[in-house]
């Protein structure tokens, strides 16, 4: 399932867990580099003043995370940063990015490419960056590198069905899949992403379809008493490490990828700001992004978890 509809879906769960759910340069824009994680550099150089930003975030705590985590880099770098937390979802933020209430956004590749060029097909995490660095390009908005950390929709085994069935990527299911139920979003079933998708990439034809929301207890739980053989869970959500569930590869893309990039407008950035948020990017994994959202969880705050991991990564001093 695409985020921007599961984000739409499992808001309300999201802010119950306090875990996840669920940008480009100016037309004159190089092309963007083919390395993976490699910003695209914007035409020309950037101010080499630190200048100032607002950073956004939607209204769920790991967008709120990121948003802590590239302001307190960018601070570091003597940018002076402000944060506007819970903006609302994609349409909202957008909206204040383009009139200019806010200069950032962290944002998710797949989602932002979706939103800014509907249709587009890319689906591999540099064709995903690539294209979104041109779609944004357009509409005076520019990206840094993007992450190596993915929040993507997983198709998702205990370690106990994985052991079973020898289970290590979508793939793998073809063989057994006939035996167990699956339960993801309702448009599963008719998206092109969703069951079409894995008959037609695949080969996999589940059962049973049951619908449950991407995340959340109610998935958890269905997943963990065995209402459901596999599920569609956000590949940061901390129950995946917490409950030692099993995220099955996705070799051939049929969800979109999900890196964790910055999105600015164009007139805001500036060399610091890139600097700082191109090293944040590096250091940035699924499985970092994944403990850090856990400590959200747990009760501590967006912003101090984002300052210890700043601090113990020497991103800040």
């Amino acid at each position: 399932m695409s985020r921007i509809l599961s984000i739409a879906l499992t808001l309300p769960l999201l802010a119950a867990l306090s875990a996840c759910g669920a940008y480009g340069s100016s037309s004159q824009s190089s092309t963007p580099q083919t390395k993976a994680g490699a910003a695209a550099a914007p035409a020309g150089a950037l101010p080499t003043a630190p200048g100032s930003v607002t950073i956004g975030s939607a209204n769920f705590p790991e967008s709120e995370l990121l948003a802590h985590i590239y302001a307190g880099a960018m601070k570091a770098r003597g940018v002076r940063t402000q944060i506007h937390a819970n903006i609302g979802e994609r349409a909202a933020y957008m909206v204040a990015l383009r009139e200019g209430s806010i200069g950032a956004v962290p944002e998710y590749t797949g989602a932002a490419l979706d939103h800014l060029s509907p249709a587009n097909p890319a689906r591999s995490p540099q064709d995903t960056y690539n294209n979104l660095h041109q779609a944004a390009g357009t509409q005076g908005l520019t990206v840094t590198a993007h992450a190596p950390a993915q929040d993507t929709d997983t198709i998702t085994v205990t370690k106990a069905t994985a052991d079973k069935y020898h289970l290590t990527s979508i793939g793998d299911l073809k063989a057994v899949a006939h035996r167990l139920t699956l339960g993801a979003p309702a448009p599963t079933q008719t998206r092109d992403y969703g069951l079409p998708a894995l008959k037609r990439v695949y080969g996999v034809v589940f059962r049973q379809f049951i619908p449950l929301a991407p995340t959340g207890t109610i998935t958890q739980n269905a997943l963990r008493n065995g209402t459901v053989d596999a599920a569609d869970i956000f590949s940061t959500d901390p129950s995946i490490p917490r409950f030692g569930f099993v995220s099955l590869q996705d070799p051939k893309h049929i969800f979109p990828a999900e890196n964790i990039v910055p999105l600015f407008r164009r007139d805001v950035l500036t060399q610091p700001m890139a600097d700082a948020c191109d090293a944040v990017s590096a250091k940035l994994t699924t499985a970092t992004l994944t403990e850090l959202n856990s400590q959200v969880a747990d009760g501590t705050s967006p912003a101090t978890v984002a300052t210890k991991w700043l601090t113990t990564t020497g991103l800040v001093h």
